[in-house]
């Protein structure tokens, strides 16, 4: 019985021999027969000195990336063939660093394996949402044109990959930000900034950067990130300038966070955005709950400053609107404190007779910024819902300014406009 079943076992191998020959995997291949040629090679190499050629992986790495094909099967089984031909061609390479064969085909396994990976793969999972799946195969098919690149090898035509495949790369990026890796996205998008390309498209990858430095509150790498972007897209300076505010003044309260902005007034003097938002955070300020009943005279006194800083950089509507409104609404607070003096001391009468003046001074000093405000609203081509607020209430402020200046025929003229208007 022992000697029957020895017999057998050595008949065995030299039958599976015969059948694993690589001119029976060629003629297979030949014939287009994928699937026997998949098994022969699979028997071919499990034969210990048949998986120490070259040739018989190349085989197997045609064999399996033509199997992935198949349109039965789904998206998992299709990627798990072509990991298989993937390492397949890694070992062929390994075991002939010429890559004859491969070269002789124009290295048409590597490129098409990218192409799935990258096409086939990525571009459908992420269409239907697999952002998880999508960011698998994109970078699967990266690993693959780093590994065409760094053996310099061509395909059709002597087509040859460029060091950084940009697109896959923002591909790759975008998708692991969908997928809410964002140390994963930061990988591919920095493989972007550190090509330190001026191309429109690499935009989104030096913003996306900028605010992952400053959610993970790394300073350096932010301030680098930040010098790039205004160097290769300076026409983005007010979006560089907005991060470079919100890193600077996050977590700091009021009236601390002003120091911040006169720091960085000193840095950007000719920068709209800076002074406006500068502004607004004054404004805000003052008439703020807690300063109710603090000191806002010293604020009262910068706003104005900083406000028309900003109109003589660029003359906007909401930044002429703001002055005109704080100064209108300066015009009534000192009109208040005047009323509240009740003494008829020389020097309360004199107090009283100053905040009077000075309270008329201010509804003047509104008069052009209002006016350009009303100006301005008709060159706005789709004027936003607070375009067309900040319009109607320029109207009623130049109204009721000119009804204290008793000047009727303005009052009628712009009763008309906020008529007009509504």
């Amino acid at each position: 019985m022992k000697k029957f079943s020895f017999f057998i076992a050595i008949m065995l191998v030299i039958t599976t021999a015969f059948g694993q020959s690589l001119e029976d995997i060629q003629k297979y291949v030949m014939l287009r027969q994928i699937k026997p040629a998949k098994e022969a090679v699979d028997k071919y190499l499990a034969v210990e000195k048949n998986a120490k050629k070259p040739d018989g992986w190349y085989y197997k790495a045609y064999t399996y990336d033509m199997t992935s094909k198949d349109s039965a099967l789904g998206m998992p089984e299709s990627a798990a063939l072509k990991n298989t031909a993937f390492a397949a061609m890694k070992t062929y390479f390994e075991l002939d660093p010429k890559g004859t064969l491969s070269i002789d085909e124009k290295n048409s396994v590597l490129f098409d394996l990218y192409v799935g990976y990258s096409t086939e793969l990525g571009v459908k999972s992420y269409t239907a949402k697999n952002y998880d799946a999508a960011f698998e195969y994109f970078q699967k098919a990266l690993e693959i044109h780093d590994f065409i690149y760094s053996k310099n090898l061509a395909g059709e035509n002597n087509y040859k990959f460029s060091a950084l495949d940009t697109t896959l790369t923002i591909y790759t990026a975008i998708t692991a930000n969908d997928a809410k890796k964002k140390d994963d996205a930061a990988i591919y998008y920095k493989k972007l900034t550190d090509a330190n390309g001026p191309d429109a498209q690499y935009i989104d990858a030096y913003q996306f950067m900028l605010d992952y430095y400053k959610t993970k509150k790394d300073a350096a790498n932010f301030a680098a990130i930040l010098e790039k972007g205004r160097k290769y897209y300076p026409t983005n300076n007010d979006y560089w300038t907005l991060m470079e505010i919100d890193e600077a003044t996050e977590g700091i309260g009021k009236p601390q966070i002003f120091d911040k902005y006169d720091m960085l007034i000193a840095k950007y003097p000719d920068n709209y955005v800076l002074a406006y938002n500068y502004s607004v955070e004054l404004y805000r300020y003052i008439y703020s709950e807690e300063m109710k009943t603090a000191n806002t005279a010293p604020y009262k006194e910068k706003l104005p400053v900083i406000l028309k800083k900003a109109i003589s950089i660029k003359s906007t509507s909401e930044a002429n609107f703001l002055l005109a409104n704080f100064l209108y609404n300066n015009s009534i607070d000192l009109a208040d404190e005047g009323r509240k003096i009740k003494g008829t001391k020389p020097a309360d009468v004199k107090s009283k007779k100053d905040l009077a003046a000075a309270s008329a001074a201010a509804l003047n000093e509104a008069i052009p910024y209002a006016e350009k405000v009303v100006s301005l609203y008709p060159e706005i081509q789709k004027p936003k819902g607070s375009e067309k607020v900040n319009y109607r209430q320029s109207l009623t402020m130049l109204r009721d300014i000119y009804e204290t200046k008793k000047d009727t025929a303005k009052v009628t003229a712009y009763d008309a406009k906020i008529k007009e208007a509504q």
